[in-house]
């Protein structure tokens, strides 16, 4: 009976406990759901949103130098200013796009820190860190864009994928490719501050070299606000098809843009530090009544590709102004230069790889050229003499100091046409002056250079003969 009674009991108070359980559940949803909105100022957010919201890709941007750090100056340039007028130009068409948070290390005319300047990206919660950058050379005589990223592992991939479309989009714009380059320090690891921090804090970033404003093949591209915001522009548009980004506003939809597919290092992406393998030069043909000459050039550096090349004339004491490699994909090729009436050419070219080292070619002794009055000859050397740079010494008063990113600042008072060294003036002297030397000439000098030898020969026999002598008295004598 009790057994009985225990069970009869419990039943009924279980049944009464879902009964109140069930009628009292929408209250308590009610009240939760009350409570919810009084803390978020009474909005109530649908799971979507909040899906978007955590696939939304966040972006830095940091607009290089600021502050008393000017950055690379030069012709009226001042990076500082540059940088920060393209980073304001790409984070407005960025956020054109959809599922992008765009957001700048500064705004204005500050200064920062490397370090804070990571430090902002990380706290933001950085997918990419950008940093926007111009580029100066010590002699004026580097031109192209260039874009430098982390040597270390999942870094080195993201960071080489972005800096593809970049750099693609850069060329489709009319500026010559440097490429895409890793730089160590002496410690092992990435030498520009702003990667090393980045890549410490596993942030993937990229540093943009837009171009070299003191370069007359590159000026043209960064010469006014127009400029600067198209160049914001083309960055953004790097990032879309980065991201895979879409944008009604503009019309675009990248999301099956495919990137390059860059595998994971296991260690450290190396730069390049050694000079060209192979630089060797052969003469295809010469006119001396014009003074067109016709070389072959093979050069090769098997750890980065080809970049440039200058020629000299006169044995190496003066080089042309850099010239662009015609094709990347190839080692050889052939080129044509007018060396100027009076000289006996003594030809070298240097070949320069991606980094900036080159190797100096074999020496080619040519016949002497001769073409036109002597007036001519007088214009012909001093336009080529304008072309021509010493390759050690530079030119101008020029001082260069290392700012910011380790990126030379250059100020001078040369104009942003100048090259830099000394003209041929001293070697190439005018035809009023010295008459060119002809093949009659050396065949004078050499004549002159047996009869000397003759001459030294006929007096070492008489010095033979004078000992001879006195050997011969002495044994008589004896």
């Amino acid at each position: 009976m009790f057994q009985n009674f225990i069970i009869s009991w419990f039943r009924r108070e279980a049944g009464l406990l879902f009964f109140t359980i069930r009628k009292s559940l929408p209250v308590f949803l009610a009240a939760a759901v009350f409570l919810g909105c009084a803390a978020d100022g009474g909005m109530v957010y649908a799971s979507e949103p909040e899906a978007e919201t955590q696939d939304e890709v966040v972006v830095v941007i940091d607009a290089g130098h600021g502050g008393e750090d000017m950055g690379a100056m030069y012709g009226g340039f001042v990076e500082k200013d540059m940088t920060l007028a393209v980073a304001r130009s790409m984070q407005e068409e960025l956020e054109k796009y959809d599922g992008i948070k765009v957001l700048l290390t500064r705004t204005k005319d500050t200064a920062m820190s490397l370090e804070e300047r990571c430090e902002y990206a990380k706290n933001a919660g950085a997918d990419f860190f950008f940093c926007i950058h111009f580029n100066v050379s010590q002699n004026h005589d580097l031109f192209g864009s260039e874009v430098w990223i982390s040597a270390f592992g999942e870094e080195y991939s993201k960071g080489y994928a972005f800096a593809d479309i970049e750099m693609g989009l850069l060329e489709s714009l009319g500026l010559y490719s440097r490429g895409i380059k890793t730089r160590l320090n002496d410690s092992g690891t990435d030498y520009y501050g702003v990667i090393r921090y980045s890549t410490k804090n596993g942030m993937p970033s990229a540093l943009i070299e837009h171009c070299h404003f003191d370069n007359e093949n590159d000026s043209s591209f960064c010469d006014g606000n127009e400029d600067l915001e198209k160049l914001g522009k083309l960055d953004a548009e790097a990032v879309a098809k980065y991201f895979g980004l879409k944008s009604d506003v503009l019309g675009k939809d990248y999301g099956n843009f495919e990137k390059v597919e860059v595998s994971i290092p296991s260690v450290a992406v190396s730069p390049d530090t050694s000079a060209p393998d192979v630089c060797i030069i052969e003469l295809v043909k010469q006119n001396e009544q014009s003074g067109e000459i016709t070389l072959n050039l093979s050069a090769a550096d098997y750890d980065s590709e080809m970049l440039y090349y200058s020629y000299s004339y006169d044995g190496g004491e003066t080089f042309s102004e850099l010239k662009k490699w015609p094709d990347k994909t190839r080692d050889t090729f052939d080129f044509t230069f007018k060396a100027p009436s009076g000289i006996i050419p003594k030809v070298l070219v240097n070949a320069y790889n991606g980094y900036d080292l080159y190797t100096t070619s074999n020496e080619l002794g040519l016949a002497s050229v001769s073409y036109g009055s002597d007036e001519e000859s007088d214009n012909e050397t001093e336009g080529n003499a304008n072309e021509m740079t010493d390759p050690v010494n530079g030119s101008g008063d020029t001082s260069v100091e290392t700012s910011g990113m380790g990126i030379l600042s250059v100020s001078g008072n040369q104009s942003a046409d100048s090259r830099g060294g000394n003209s041929l003036t001293n070697s190439v002297n005018s035809s009023e002056e010295n008459e060119p030397p002809t093949v009659a000439y050396f065949m004078k000098v050499c004549l002159v250079c047996i009869i000397v030898i003759l001459a030294m020969i006929w007096s070492v026999l008489l010095v033979i003969k004078r000992q001879k002598r006195k050997r011969k008295r002495r044994r008589t004598g004896k």
